[in-house]
């Protein structure tokens, strides 16, 4: 693949100068630190909201520290996964649009590195700002709740982290699904209703045990299994992320055997 260190520099200070750098990071941190605060004081909201009478008659748990952990993945998987889709839809079909695409392949670079590069820093920052927010939600949580739940789940750094990790696994799995996308078609929305509709078609086919157990379907409940310390063995985890892993491959390969047919302006 020729051209692939400049192509990575130059995605890296596409990051850098455009609204990404400040969009998802952003997004992230602040999903980070309201997540435990909200956990902490739902039942105080909706004492207010209810009533204390009406707020006894509901018995509602007190709050933990593993609440906090599971609000942290619901908030990846709801607008942080939005805005990971919208990257990458826009990432090929928008250079092709203005031209830029067929300037950067005639320096010479090849059509493979041109989209591997795409997926490779996209990757990279979408990992690097969720695990920034991983350990943002953490922090929070053991100050919002004392430092309680240590242990499994919640006020354990490890198991917000391993959490993190398989949502970057799904968001792998959304941004080559994008990426394909946006190599096969001019509309960046197009690309991005494939991208989102891709994540909802997991999340249902994720209700199935059988498809959660051995599909990229799994990574989600895996993701909130280990936030809160309720995952029932390994092995649930490393199929979803092998076959995750194995689908990001081979939509990869469809994506530049797309881009190589596809006419530039």
């Amino acid at each position: 693949m020729n051209a692939m260190l400049p192509l990575l520099r130059l995605r890296a200070r596409e990051v850098v100068r455009t609204w990404r750098i400040w969009v998802l990071p952003v997004v992230l941190v602040f999903l980070a630190a309201s997540g435990p605060l909200i956990a902490r004081f739902t039942n105080e909201i909706l004492a207010g909201a209810l009533g204390g009478g009406e707020l006894t008659a509901l018995a509602l748990p007190e709050p933990t520290a593993a609440d906090a952990a599971a609000r942290w993945i619901t908030d990846l998987s709801q607008l942080a996964v939005f805005v990971v889709v919208i990257m990458a839809a826009g990432a090929i079909n928008t250079e092709v649009r203005s031209g830029v695409a067929s300037l950067l392949l005639v320096k010479p670079a090849s059509r493979a590195a041109y989209v591997v590069s795409h997926a490779v820093v996209l990757v990279g920052f979408v990992a690097v700002a969720a695990f920034v927010g991983a350990l943002v939600s953490w922090g929070v949580t053991r100050v919002v709740f004392g430092g309680a739940g240590d242990g499994a789940g919640g006020g354990d750094l490890a198991a917000v982290l391993g959490a993190t990790g398989l949502w970057v696994v799904l968001a792998t799995v959304l941004i080559t699904v994008s990426l394909l996308a946006s190599a096969t078609f001019d509309a960046m929305a197009a690309a991005a209703g494939i991208g989102v509709g891709t994540f909802f078609l997991l999340a249902l086919a994720g209700v199935a045990p059988r498809l959660a157990e051995f599909t990229p379907a799994g990574l989600l409940p895996a993701a909130m299994a280990t936030a809160t310390g309720t995952l029932p063995d390994a092995p649930a985890i490393w199929w979803p992320v092998a076959t995750g892993l194995g689908l990001c491959a081979v939509l990869m390969v469809v994506a530049v055997g797309v881009f190589r047919r596809r006419e530039l302006r």
